[in-house]
């Protein structure tokens, strides 16, 4: 059951009852977990957790110490999810602003106010006080900024889901973002960019976002660290604390926001919790940023070029990428599907096939290739990647509750509401003039062209 509903202030909201994982496995009285998730004591995954009491840590110890081995156990999904995902509820809410509305004098803005408002609220005032009341009781949280929209997400057991949802509102309520915490968290914001740096997908992003107009937010430094966010501020006599507010009075409004719940509670207390809870958001009536009409962002001679990067790790890649108009409003259709399908298939006759025969570093060392696409409001890019590695096929497994708000919560801010489960995955019409023109006979002329 997902029924829809939008508050008073704005606030678009998808409430997920989920009774399907109420089967008795694992389940104690009245729904309530007996036994405590694999998942206790783990904290969030990017930085942004913060350490509990010395009270709260002595009673964790030893799920502490299991959670130590959490790294190794990686390439095992299935073993992280048998004995959490069945007792976990979970939200997320997306707003629509990310990096593209930094000022161009503060670079990571976006980026730093994700950080800032975990450092506690007018109603919690302790400092990451609700990543702790989550370490506590089994969940964990993440959030990401992104080029038009910032993620927030969390979960955690059952019992505990009102009293967090409660204390993760008040993010988007009431934040404290007091003046003495601005240098702590530049520095987290700075070690997490310090981490990055030496990635080989984050060296190519960076690369990438060169290669645009100048003046378009693509070429932004969306990341941010000390020298943006601390040392030119402070040489410029910049007030970023005046800023950072000023940025989340601005951009964090009821009306830029979509939410989804998803628990074993019935839909209807559900809905009183949300309504209760996050009715104290605030709308500031202001439009949401729009970007469209900065189109053709890498129409330059700079993008046109072949690029040869030396790679920290040691691997072997080709990635050819091209930009499009966007394609948001083909979503129906999903155009760009059908040539990652074509490019991306394996088979007898496929380019793949062929580059496999003609290429014998790709047969030798069983090279794969990927498609893909990632789109926003002025652009779209989709790029095939070939890759002379020896790596097999991923297995898919069931989504996790707080996998799953997180997509639908993105969802909820690009399709209307009855594509908001499947808008993203399902291919709803065909049409040739979006495709392309069709040809008599495909199958025939695709292997006289490779042949």
């Amino acid at each position: 059951m997902f029924p829809y509903i939008e508050l008073s202030n704005g606030l678009r909201v998808l409430l997920i009852s989920d009774f399907s994982r109420t089967d008795g496995k694992g389940g104690g009285e009245n729904g309530e977990d007996k036994v405590e998730t694999e998942e206790e004591g783990k904290g969030e995954e990017d930085g942004d957790s913060g350490e509990g009491s010395e009270e709260e840590e002595e009673e964790n110890k030893e799920e502490e110490q299991d959670s130590d081995f959490d790294e190794l156990d990686e390439d095992n999904p299935e073993k992280k999810k048998k004995g959490s995902s069945e007792k976990q509820a979970a939200a997320a809410l997306c707003i629509s602003v990310g990096s593209f509305s930094d000022p161009d004098d503060l670079p990571g803005l976006a980026h730093f106010l994700e950080h800032m408002v975990f450092m506690g609220s007018e109603k919690y005032p302790a400092e990451n006080g609700f990543d702790a009341f989550l370490k506590k009781h089994g969940g964990s949280d993440n959030a990401s900024t992104d080029c038009e929209r910032t993620i927030f997400q969390f979960d955690v057991q059952k019992k505990y889901f009102r009293e967090a949802l409660d204390r993760w509102a008040q993010f988007f309520i009431c934040p404290l973002m007091i003046e003495d915490a601005i240098d702590r968290e530049v520095e987290a914001v700075d070690s997490e960019y310090q981490l990055a740096r030496p990635s080989d997908s984050h060296r190519k992003e960076m690369l990438f976002g060169s290669l645009a107009k100048p003046g378009h937010p693509m070429g932004k430094f969306c990341w941010g660290n000390a020298q943006t966010l601390k040392h030119d501020p402070k040489e410029k006599q910049i007030n970023t604390y005046q800023r950072l507010r000023d940025f989340w009075k601005r951009y964090y409004s009821a009306h830029y926001m979509t939410l989804t719940v998803q628990s074993k509670e019935t839909l209807d207390t559900l809905e009183q919790w949300v309504e209760e809870i996050f009715i104290k958001v605030p709308n500031n009536g202001e439009p949401r940023a729009d970007f469209a009409h900065l189109l053709q962002p890498f129409d330059t001679p700079a993008f046109n070029k072949l690029y040869r990067v030396i790679p920290v790790r040691k691997v072997h890649a080709l990635t050819i990428s091209w930009a499009v108009p966007p394609q948001g409003k083909h979503y129906r259709v999903k155009p760009l599907h059908y040539i990652s399908w074509l490019i991306g298939h394996e088979g007898t006759g496929s380019i793949l096939s062929l580059l496999r025969k003609k290429c014998w570093a790709l047969a030798l060392f069983g090279g794969n290739s990927e498609t893909g696409f990632d789109q926003n409001s002025t652009y779209s890019i989709f790029s095939i990647s070939i890759t002379l590695t020896n790596q097999g096929y991923q297995n898919f497994y069931e989504t996790d509750p707080i996998e799953f708000v997180e997509n639908i919560c993105e969802n909820m801010q690009m399709f209307p509401k009855e594509d908001f489960l499947t808008g993203d995955l399902l291919m709803f019409d065909f049409d040739p003039q979006v495709t392309g023109p069709q040809d008599p006979d495909p199958i025939q002329n695709r292997h006289e062209s490779l042949e």
